[in-house]
């Protein structure tokens, strides 16, 4: 038996208690993902009404940099976007419609942080946990086959302690899918407040001025002339 084989052999056979200090580990580092994500949110939350009821007034009258103004003050992630936009209102507005959506591809990246970390955890820990169990159950045989007389209690006993295993995965997953979905719920709100900000910049925008197109027959008679 080589080297590998027999620290493999060694792994399977002892149990489930280092699966369930990596899942504590991994518990652990949700919870902070958790806490972090919950910050930020928190800490770029919109006030929309009156924000909406300062903002309208500005763009009605065209005063583009009281409007910036005003974005600048805000810590919301919504009145960034907005920021860029006008920040481009001088250049026409395919200029101002780029440059809020690549602000709005910058806020996106920056609240999707960690959540792939919830969401796989999330998917994956009950079959860590249950990873755990099955070497449980196989230290629990190893134990009977051990054992001359008396060892149904004793495997019971192992079982029961290896099932903890499988509790414990579930136990970890369940709030990091409950959170990778009410943090995605909370991003896509942010980038639909965004996207409304930006359409009320653009309806309020004066529409670019059109070069008259002459119908062709006009242009081929002042051609011949």
């Amino acid at each position: 038996m080589d080297a590998l084989t027999r620290m493999l052999l060694n792994l399977t056979l002892g149990g489930s208690a280092w699966v369930l200090g990596l899942l504590l580990v991994l518990s652990l580092a949700s919870v902070a993902v958790m806490l972090e994500r919950a910050w930020v949110f928190y800490r770029h939350r919109f006030p929309q009404t009156s924000f909406l009821s300062d903002l309208e007034p500005l763009l009605l009258r065209e005063q583009w940099e009281e409007a910036a103004d005003l974005c600048r003050k805000s810590a919301a992630l919504e009145a960034k976007v907005l920021l860029a936009g006008l920040g481009q209102v001088d250049r026409g507005r395919e200029a101002v419609q780029e440059a809020m959506e690549a602000e709005r591809i910058k806020v996106s990246l920056l609240l999707e942080k960690h959540l792939s970390f919830l969401g796989t955890l999330g998917a994956n820990a009950p079959f860590i946990g249950l990873f755990g169990t099955v070497l449980g159950i196989i230290h629990a045989f190893k134990d009977l086959s051990l054992a001359e007389g008396g060892g149904g209690p004793a495997v019971m006993a192992g079982i029961a302690e290896a099932l903890v295993a499988t509790a414990v995965g579930l136990l970890v997953a369940i709030p990091a899918v409950v959170m990778y979905n009410l943090f995605h719920r909370r991003l896509h709100v942010v980038l639909e407040r965004s996207r409304h900000l930006s359409q009320l910049l653009l309806t309020y925008l004066a529409p670019e001025a059109r070069t008259p197109e002459i119908p062709l027959p006009a242009r081929q008679a002042g051609g011949r002339r």
